[in-house]
């Protein structure tokens, strides 16, 4: 007669788990970050190189380890491109600081007359509470271990693109060896397939974001236009609340910078007019249905992560719960997860 082995109920294990993972996450948080930032990046350029597999460069294709290594040069130009050029405007923001601050008392008084007294006080309060001028040095100095944190971060995308392969055929190996290995191979190839869709698709649209808003900022002549570009093809990683973010920075630029009010209009008009056709036009085009995820698990998943890792988890919180709704979506005993993540309980399935 055989022995039953008592399993713990899965009940137990989320009481026990959900904790471990959390305090993981936050002791583990300098390391997990970086690594984090690499897995997404590594994951956009394995989505570009099966594309550029497609494609033919004088009647040769390019695919393999030629497409690889493309790829692999291609991203880690723009790691350190994107480096720079946030360097670069760090320094910019920090001198035009004072200039800055003095425009900004000089509206806050145009603005007394029409708020009154008690306003502008309100308002000098929030601004206070900010400590914006605290935030901008922090941020002058953190630039002091920005190189190493840089090198790091391609050192783990390099292992991770030289990886690539080997995790293929482990795969592989996965499908040949027993029923359980060949469900667990598709289950993986289907999540991948899911993730590498979706950070293809927002990383497309938010590139295209960012340089319609480079040009018409450059086109206005609005200060630390490349940063700002940057920033909104950060932010459009995030759904809903990602344009409003994009959108309200350049318009603080624009309303603190230039006298007029026409430069703050052509912000919003042109610029929010071109992000809001990419949005709702072509970026439901090419995913074919809007993410399906609901919007208050959007919010959650932004305040949770960014408590955890500050500025650079809300970047990271939608991919990383796509990633988790994409996989639950795939292992039958975790659908009721990817259901309670989902915007209407319908959840798709990758064949």
């Amino acid at each position: 007669m055989k022995s039953q082995q008592a399993v713990a109920p899965d009940w137990f294990k989320i009481i026990v788990g959900v904790p471990f993972i959390i305090a993981l996450l936050w002791f583990g948080r300098d390391l997990l970050k970086l690594l984090a930032v690499a897995f997404l990046i590594f994951v956009l350029a394995t989505a570009f190189t099966d594309r550029l597999a497609k494609v033919s460069i004088f009647g040769k294709s390019v695919s393999g380890w030629k497409a690889r290594f493309l790829a692999a040069v291609i991203f880690i130009i723009a790691i350190w491109l994107f480096a720079l050029v946030s360097s670069a405007a760090a320094e910019e923001i920090i001198d035009s600081f004072p200039k800055f601050q003095v425009r900004l008392g000089e509206l806050l008084v145009s603005l007394e007359a029409i708020i009154g007294v008690r306003g502008v006080e309100a308002i000098e309060q929030a601004a206070d509470k900010l400590q914006v001028g605290t935030l901008v040095m922090f941020l002058a100095n953190g630039l002091l271990g920005s190189v190493a944190q840089v090198a790091l971060l391609t050192l783990y995308f390099v292992f991770l693109i030289a990886e690539r392969t080997n995790w293929t055929k482990k795969i592989a190996l996965l499908s040949s060896s027993d029923p359980e290995g060949a469900d667990l191979a598709v289950i993986l190839r289907r999540a991948a397939d899911g993730i590498k869709d979706y950070m293809w698709v927002n990383a497309t649209t938010s590139l295209l974001s960012g340089a319609v808003a480079y040009v018409v900022f450059r086109a206005i002549g609005l200060d630390f236009a490349a940063f700002l570009a940057i920033n909104i093809f950060v932010v459009g990683f995030i759904p809903n609340i990602g344009a409003f973010i994009g959108i309200l920075l350049p318009s603080l630029v624009a309303l603190v910078q230039f006298d007029s009010l026409w430069p703050l209009a052509a912000v919003i008009v042109i610029y929010g007019g071109a992000d809001q056709l990419i949005s709702n036009v072509l970026t439901p085009m090419m995913q074919g249905r809007s993410l399906n995820m609901s919007t208050f698990v959007i919010t959650v998943s932004l305040v949770f992560w960014s408590l955890l890792w500050g500025g650079l988890g809300a970047f990271l919180a939608v991919p990383l719960t796509v990633i988790v709704m994409v996989i639950a979506s795939e292992v039958p005993n975790l659908r009721w997860l990817a259901i309670l993540l989902s915007r209407d309980g319908e959840i798709d399935e990758h064949h």
